[in-house]
């Protein structure tokens, strides 16, 4: 009688062991991973959102916009370059302009004042 009782005690303590345990991994999923995973996924979204229906959306725009500004600082460079030669010193605009370093602005400048 005494062998009947441990092996049904040690088999539903067994049984109850392997109960905690499940069900600490299904605690664990549902109130850590759960979370993370769907905040995961609003961040995706957001980003989805973001960059538009298409997965670059404004990037496009952005590098439209780039090239338009390109090709302004290209004309206004031709057009000073013209004006050194007929009124002044086309070196002086090219060490402004080499000075410059690619800022915009200071292009700008160099073709204004040359």
């Amino acid at each position: 009688m005494d062998i009947l009782r441990n092996l049904f005690g040690n088999l539903t303590s067994g049984i109850i062991r392997l109960l905690v345990a499940v069900g600490i991994i299904a605690a664990v999923g549902y109130f850590i991973v759960r979370p993370a995973l769907d905040t995961a996924n609003s961040y995706n979204e957001t980003l989805q959102r973001s960059f538009g229906p298409n997965g670059v959306g404004d990037l496009k725009d952005i590098n439209k916009t780039i090239d338009n500004v390109n090709r302004q600082v290209q004309r206004e460079i031709r057009k000073s370059f013209k004006a050194a030669r007929t009124e002044g010193n086309p070196n002086r605009l090219i060490k402004c302009i080499q000075h410059a370093h690619g800022d915009v602005q200071k292009i700008q400048r160099c073709t204004v004042k040359f």
